[in-house]
């Protein structure tokens, strides 16, 4: 009877320190081999800032429309909308109305500050035109004279974007009021080691605004 129990008790304690060990490992692959593969207070950093830009484009109080993409092809940009809404509920009244996310499908233009049409942004903004602003996890379109006519009342527009050139119109007539953009601009202020959210985006990322668009390319010096 007691070589029985004394069996048994051997295999429970062994039992345990096997899933002790399998629980160990999990928590090595997690931490260490399936952490995200990309800079999370970078990202983090992108949203916050973006929310910023928004109140101070709209103010304290208003009623914003995200747009964006199902983040399963990009999971970053669910970190910046998370770090968004949350930057943005600390900086006053300004609440989300409404969510648009895009389905990209295999459109590869589709990527956080990319992906944005000419046509899709016209047509959210004739449906939207009641809103503070407008805006874009998703890029800002390229618009022609042609289309910019077509808008007679257009929300304040914040974008993630790329390619400053290409949508330098929208700037010039402050349909865009700020644009997070890769940094073009060196050397990139802070340390060259970031410890902080901000100094990740101050190393990698800066904002464009109308009143500090840089010279197109092809101006006389």
């Amino acid at each position: 009877m007691h070589l029985a129990f004394a069996n048994t008790k051997q295999k429970l304690i062994a039992m345990g320190a096997i899933l002790v060990i399998i629980a160990s490992a999990i928590w090595i692959y997690i931490t260490e081999f399936a952490a995200a593969p990309y800079n999370v207070p970078l990202q983090q950093a992108i949203g916050e800032v973006m929310a910023e830009e928004t109140s101070h484009a709209v103010g304290r109080n208003g009623h914003v429309i995200i747009v964006s993409m199902e983040t399963g092809q990009a999971p970053e940009l669910k970190v910046q909308m998370e770090a968004y809404e949350k930057q943005l509920s600390l900086l006053g009244g300004i609440t989300v109305k409404d969510r648009l996310m895009l389905d990209p499908g295999d459109n590869p233009k589709y990527r956080p500050g990319s992906g944005l049409s000419a046509k899709r942004f016209l047509k959210i903004v004739r449906k939207n035109a009641s809103a503070d602003a407008i805006v874009s996890f998703v890029g800002a379109p390229e618009l022609s004279n042609e289309e910019l006519e077509q808008m007679k009342s257009v929300p304040k527009f914040i974008a993630e974007a790329h390619s400053p050139e290409k949508f330098r119109n929208l700037l010039e007539k402050k349909i865009l009021l700020a644009a997070i953009v890769p940094r073009y601009e060196f050397p990139a202020p802070g340390p060259r080691k970031p410890t902080t959210g901000r100094q990740w985006f101050d190393r990698y990322f800066q904002v464009l605004r109308p009143e500090s668009l840089p010279p197109k390319q092809d101006a006389s010096p």
